[in-house]
């Protein structure tokens, strides 16, 4: 049949024999879902197994800023909430079709009654929990990159400020700024010498001095708004950088958890 050929297609079900196949499809319930359709919310309490026949599903979950965070994109031969299924818990994520999909679904209780007379496929299934449990314990060691969350919310005169301050801090500009002002002390002393005749006293006060002090505290008190308006920037960041690393980790190893459960459901099954 039909049916039959799909499960034929899937990892799952590779174990099974033709005849074991047939009888595993006669459980199945055919659905046709249009594009952009919720399959199941996070946290709804939906028991079953879905097969993708035709179509592409998306899975992923929100933030609590209400973001989605895509977690996989699946296509025809892939299934899908196998982790509600074997523990009659609540999704850990939404899915929703993003094409024209057609969908076959797999009670609990069906499942679990062709489970006790065929144990081999729970073998399989460790199999398959044991491969995304490796993967949520390597997600569990990355983080996100942050930077383009940050730069979002940065608008374009503040990131301006913030390359302003970083030239200004900078080992080149200093070497370039102690440059300058020397060579115009030098130059202004030279000057006021070829005309006066006589080198620059500090009580001659020359104009042209009084016009560098004006630029040197000019400079300095902008060069002082930049570094600060910066640095509470900067600040917001490193706080911004330490909540998502944060939250990263604590997914990650929340879906370790569950998947170290449910293995140990299946284990207790097979005994």
């Amino acid at each position: 049949s039909m049916n039959a050929e799909l499960l034929r297609r899937i990892p799952l079900f590779d174990s099974l024999t033709d005849p074991e196949l047939a009888e595993l499809a006669k459980y199945l319930r055919r659905e046709e879902a249009p594009p952009h359709r919720a399959v199941f919310w996070m946290h709804e309490q939906s028991h079953d197994l879905y097969i993708i026949a035709e179509g592409e599903v998306q899975i992923f979950y929100t933030e609590d800023g209400g973001g989605e965070v895509p977690l996989a994109r699946l296509g025809p031969g892939s299934f899908f909430g196998e982790l509600s299924l074997i523990d009659g818990g609540p999704h850990s994520a939404h899915a929703r079709t993003v094409t024209d999909c057609t969908i076959y679904r797999l009670d609990r209780a069906s499942f679990y009654h062709f489970l006790e007379t065929h144990p081999q496929l729970a073998l399989t299934l460790l199999k398959v929990l044991s491969l995304r449990l490796r993967r949520a314990t390597l997600q569990q060691r990355t983080v996100q990159n942050p930077n383009e969350q940050i730069n979002a919310g940065r608008s374009r005169f503040q990131q301006a400020i913030d390359a302003l301050a970083r030239v200004f801090t900078s080992g080149a500009f200093l070497v370039c700024y102690v440059l300058f002002v020397t060579l115009w002390i030098v130059g202004q002393s030279l000057e006021w010498r070829h005309i006066h005749g006589a080198p620059v006293h500090y009580t001659d006060q020359p104009p042209t001095f009084f016009f560098l002090g004006f630029i040197v505290t000019l400079f300095s008190s902008l060069l002082t708004v930049f570094i600060l308006n910066s640095q509470r920037r900067q600040a917001k960041s490193d706080r911004i950088r330490a909540e998502i690393e944060y939250q990263v980790n604590l997914k990650a190893q929340s879906e370790v958890l569950k998947l170290q459960q449910k293995m140990d459901e299946v284990l207790d099954r097979l005994r």
